[in-house]
């Protein structure tokens, strides 16, 4: 047995109230977005001279060799060795290295020049059709960086709010994602019937930049090289980035959706290998049954035990389902972000 519609979406044959997204790098790869291994590749390969014997010197120290046919060590425990040697050394080779990382991290996600957005446009047009045209926010959370979502929604005319406000260059403000458009009738305000999107990208984007102290967001200077993201690096231990503006109001504002506008939580494509979003949004709402989490993934994470141990948790791999507690000995193809997408379809 796998998954009906219903266990995954309670209620969404009459409205999406209540449903939210958790999506991770899995989710772009049928863009044409690279997963781990081959974004460290990418990255370790590109390196320069020097910062390359940098990285051999990390390596060494630890016992470890990088192997570039599986790309292991990955990006993420790469990231978590450079920081840590930059921290104990105070060694300026070692923020170089951390640095070159960003610059070629940013690079292989704008190589991605023409990405697919077919899976995209179908799942936002999806979920157009299931709002009934209704006022319906629903909760993407996001650690992508890419604009898939933000490009695939201007192809279907929705609404989105990435926590920006302004015109081209948008300054960050959160309150954003406590608005609602309508219309005033004497003093009566009717909210406008259209499906938005909150898009909370937990470890920023591409097009969110840092001048000046500030965080905007832009599309018009991606592809420029002096621009400085506003991206957390892929790393395991990335608790202390996100205590910088704007991702811990991003973190504090997602805590608050969980449980209150977003109680139906379903992942696909994330692998739960960030500690920080397992530790911080996920297992206290699990633990208070605050929400149901429906984890779609393409292999068991390495945290699965630790999920079981909460009732609200159910999941679906390629040979195996977990539902209310009990193994199945069918699996599912909902992992892929097209098979979840034609699922959902009216």
């Amino acid at each position: 047995m796998s998954f009906s519609l219903s266990q995954l979406f309670p209620g969404i044959e009459t409205g999406l109230n209540n449903i939210g997204f958790l999506f991770g790098a899995g989710t772009s790869k049928e863009a044409g977005y690279p997963l781990m291994p081959d974004l460290t590749k990418a990255v370790v390969s590109n390196l320069g001279v020097t910062t390359k014997a940098s990285l051999d010197e990390i390596l060494g120290a630890k016992g470890l060799t990088y192997d570039s046919t599986m790309g292991e060590p990955n990006i993420e425990v790469i990231s978590d060795l450079v920081t840590e040697y930059y921290v104990k050394t105070n060694d300026p080779k070692f923020s170089e290295l951390e640095n070159e990382i960003r610059k070629l991290i940013v690079e292989k996600i704008l190589s991605v020049e023409d990405p697919d957005l077919t899976h995209h446009v179908r799942f936002l047009e999806t979920l157009k059709q299931r709002a009934h045209g209704t006022p319906t926010t629903v909760t993407l959370i996001t650690t992508n960086y890419d604009v898939l979502f933000e490009l695939a929604a201007g192809d279907v005319g929705l609404r989105v709010e990435t926590g920006f406000d302004g015109p081209l260059r948008r300054l960050f403000d959160p309150t954003v994602f406590d608005l609602c458009r309508g219309v005033v009738e004497k003093t009566r305000f009717s909210e406008r019937p259209e499906l938005c999107l909150n898009i909370l990208k937990l470890h920023g984007s591409i097009s969110w930049l840092t001048e000046a102290g500030r965080v905007i967001e832009s599309g018009l200077y991606l592809h420029s090289a002096a621009t400085q993201r506003a991206m957390v690096l892929p790393r395991r231990k990335k608790v202390m980035d996100t205590l910088s503006e704007p991702f811990d109001q991003l973190f504090t504002r997602t805590s608050r959706m969980l449980g209150s506008k977003c109680k139906y939580l379903v992942s696909c494509g994330f692998s739960f290998g960030d500690k920080h979003i397992n530790d911080q949004l996920l297992f206290p709402k699990l633990a208070e049954g605050k929400i149901r989490l429906v984890a779609l993934c393409g292999q068991e994470p390495d945290c699965v035990e630790d999920l079981k141990a909460f009732p609200a948790f159910h999941a679906g791999f390629p040979a195996n389902c977990y539902i209310d507690g009990n193994e199945t000995e069918t699996g599912t193809e909902l992992w892929k972000f097209s098979a979840l997408t034609e699922f959902l379809r009216p």
